[in-house]
């Protein structure tokens, strides 16, 4: 039987290509507790943000650990592109990890190496010990099964990375993901996303890429929200955060007891 974090890996990762539409948010407050809050209501997968998010390798483990008996699966967007970062993530027990900032081939060689164990990488190897082989219960299953079960997104968010797309899809990725605010300030467009240069530039890559037989995810942004990028075959639309649910919530609650006075 497989570890728990591989068995829910391989779930999200089946429901990814199975073209159904999929429910996730953003976990930016590091807390275990409001990571499961949000996990118990039935979302398919919950996004950990080490790259702009508060908390760090600690609190992963704590959320990975908070809701493994739920279904829903934990993705990582890294903080940078080190070894280190990777090992920590993914031994913590991250089903799926989104990599900031890739631009070329190089880059993104060097995180499939760091993600997956030989011969199709060099992950680094602790399975006796780590939480994502059941803490060692599980060491051979883990290694057996790791790199199968584990997805990979990219994250295309400036005009170097748009123009080494072609490349970038073809390697042992399983999809692409924009950074609307990023690639837009790198086109010198910040925001600007009826911009027709933004337009199109985005609708390369997501064409691009699903024409490439790869999955496709964006953050919405105006002209392009939760439906609109679902509809047009994104497989990966993360909505909302812990943070903005806390503060729309709060920010309601004034508003309603000011209307009242």
């Amino acid at each position: 039987m497989l570890p728990r974090t591989l068995l829910k890996g391989k779930n999200f990762k089946d429901k990814l290509y199975s073209e159904q539409y999929l429910s996730g948010v953003w976990s930016t407050l590091g807390s275990e507790n409001i990571a499961h809050i949000m996990a118990n209501s039935g979302l398919d997968y919950i996004l950990i943000d080490l790259e702009h998010g508060l908390g760090g390798f600690e609190t992963i483990s704590k959320q990975v650990l908070s809701i493994l008996n739920l279904e829903t699966a934990v993705m990582v967007r890294l903080p940078d592109h080190s070894e280190i970062s990777l090992k920590r993530i993914l031994d913590a027990g991250a089903n799926a990890i989104l990599v900031p900032q890739v631009n070329n081939t190089d880059q993104a060689q060097e995180i499939i190496n760091y993600s997956l164990f030989a011969p199709e990488g060099r992950r680094g190897v602790a399975v006796g010990q780590i939480p994502a082989s059941d803490f060692g219960y599980k060491p051979e299953e883990y290694f057996a099964k790791a790199n199968k079960c584990l997805s990979i997104f990219m994250q295309i968010e400036t005009l170097e990375g748009v123009k080494n797309l072609d490349e970038i899809i073809k390697m042992k990725i399983d999809g692409i993901f924009v950074g609307p605010n990023d690639l837009s300030a790198s086109m010198n467009l910040f925001r600007q996303y009826d911009n027709p240069d933004f337009i199109k530039t985005f609708n390369e890559i997501r064409d691009k890429t699903l024409n490439s037989g790869k999955l496709f995810g964006s953050l919405p942004f105006d002209g392009q929200d939760l439906k609109t990028l679902l509809e047009n075959g994104a497989s990966l639309v993360p909505n909302g955060s812990d943070h903005m649910f806390l503060k729309n919530s709060s920010q309601a609650l004034i508003k309603k007891i000011l209307d009242m006075s």
